[in-house]
């Protein structure tokens, strides 16, 4: 079996903070929206291809906020179009270790999005350092 069709989940203290975080500051697209009481409380965003649903926390998840976590792996042909993202939303993150230099983003909460660029480019990051 393969194909799995999968998504992480991140757990956040206020659902439309986070669905306006990830909307107008990261550029994602609202894929659909659980809204009782027209509150954003749980909410899938996408972006470029990738899904993440975000899940405003209640008394017994107040402890899995910021806890998420999310590598995101980018090919060769697949750069081009996430660096364009990342300038035209002015999006700045910073390089840390993980094996490698690695990016990373954190929201407002905590939780990471981390990526692994392709070689060439991940081997012109220097922990440390921000990006772009």
């Amino acid at each position: 079996m393969d194909g799995l069709y999968a998504r992480a989940v991140f757990h956040v203290r206020d659902g439309e903070a986070a669905l306006r975080y990830y909307t107008e500051k990261l550029g994602f697209s609202l894929d659909w929206n659980h809204a009782p009481n027209g509150r954003a409380f749980v909410f899938q965003v996408s972006l470029l291809g990738f899904q993440l649903i975000l899940n405003e926390s209640e008394q017994w998840t107040r402890s899995r906020v910021g806890q998420g976590r999310v590598m995101i792996g980018l090919e060769d042909d697949q750069y081009e179009s996430f660096f364009e993202h990342v300038t035209r939303h002015a999006i700045q993150m910073e390089i840390v270790p993980w094996g490698e230099p690695t990016l990373l983003m954190r929201d407002p909460d905590g939780n990471w999005l981390t990526f692994w660029l392709p070689d060439k480019e991940r081997a012109a990051l220097q922990v440390g350092d921000k990006w772009p």
